[in-house]
This record gives structure tokens, C-alpha cells and sequence, in this order.
């Protein structure tokens, strides 16, 4: 009865032990396995926020109506220079004698043509007229500088010393501290 009570109580040390231990499987860093961890919390006195300042570039639209014309020239007739040449012509024939009749008859279809041309036609210039209007837009980007939260410059006391850390959130009143204690060897 005695070797059954050894026994059993031998296995219940060893099965305690590996239960104890969790068979090294739930250690996730490994620097700890075989170290004692405990945690402890450090009184906060200061937490200052840490700003950087951030380029900020926003898009404005900006958009305009323009009016659009369109330019139509102007239909040029050549029946002017036709009448205006054969007046001229019938004018010119009328002066001179010979060969000098032949030079007044071109001389008077050409200044005729030329003034039929220009009283028909004129100095006409070509006429704009407005079709309508069209939308033009450009983008331009204003840019400003904001603060943006970066941190905290934590100040703490932990056994009467007082360290600084920087922190990505503010702790409240205490810092959780993870003490380690390595097995003497």
C-alpha cells in the first residue's frame, strides 16, 4: 500500500509540474522561458503631448464661363468688278484715237474694275458672332500646416527614481511595468 501511495504521489508531482510549466508551448517570446515575470505599476507624474506639424494640400475647383464667337467671313462678289470693268472699258473707249483708243479702253476696264470691286465689296472684314458660352475650370491646391498629436513624453516614478519614456498614448495615472527576475545560475 505504501508503493501505491509513493507512487501516486510521485505522479502527481510530475503531472503538477508539466501542468505547472504548460509544456513550454505558451511562452511566446522565448527569452522569458525560465525567467520570472512579474508586473508591476509606476506612479505617472507628467504625460505632454508631442505635436509634429503635417503639410496639409487641399484641391480647390475653380470654374468660369467664357463666351465663345465664331467668325464668318463675308461672301465677296465679283459682280462689281464685272459691271465696274465694262463701264470703265466703255468709258476709256471714248478717249484716244488708234493705239492710243486700245490703252484707254484697258486702262478704263481695269480703274473700273477696281471701283465696281471696292464699292461692292468694301473693306468688308469678317464678322465675329457669339455662339454661346463654354465652361473652363482649373484646379489650384491651398496648402496649409495643422498639429498633428505624435506622442507623449511620459515622466514616471518607479522606487523613488524618476524616469522619461515616449509613449504613442497617453498612460492615465499608472504604467503597467513587466519585471523580469533571471534564475541565478
Amino acid at each position: 500500500m505504501k508503493s501505491i501511495k509513493t507512487t501516486l504521489a510521485i505522479a502527481l508531482l510530475v503531472f503538477a509540474g508539466v501542468a505547472n510549466a504548460g509544456g513550454g508551448h505558451e511562452h511566446k517570446n522565448h527569452e522569458s522561458i525560465g525567467k520570472q515575470v512579474l508586473y508591476e505599476y509606476a506612479q505617472v507624474l507628467e504625460a505632454r503631448p508631442i505635436y509634429r506639424e503635417v503639410k496639409v494640400s487641399t484641391p480647390i475647383r475653380e470654374c468660369w464661363e467664357e463666351p465663345v464667337y465664331h467668325t464668318r467671313k463675308p461672301h465677296k462678289s465679283a459682280s462689281g468688278m464685272l459691271v465696274g470693268g465694262l463701264l470703265g472699258g466703255i468709258i476709256g473707249h471714248q478717249f484716244g484715237s488708234g493705239r492710243g483708243n486700245k490703252v484707254a479702253t484697258a486702262a478704263g476696264t481695269l480703274i473700273g474694275a477696281g471701283i465696281g470691286h471696292d464699292a461692292v465689296n468694301g473693306d468688308v472684314q469678317p464678322k465675329k458672332t457669339l455662339t454661346g458660352y463654354e465652361e473652363h475650370c482649373k484646379t489650384r491646391h491651398r496648402v496649409s500646416y495643422e498639429k498633428v498629436l505624435d506622442g507623449y513624453d511620459v515622466t514616471y516614478e518607479y522606487r523613488d527614481r524618476r524616469y522619461r519614456i515616449e509613449m504613442p498614448y497617453d498612460p492615465g495615472e499608472h504604467i503597467k511595468m513587466r519585471i523580469q527576475f533571471a534564475p541565478v545560475i
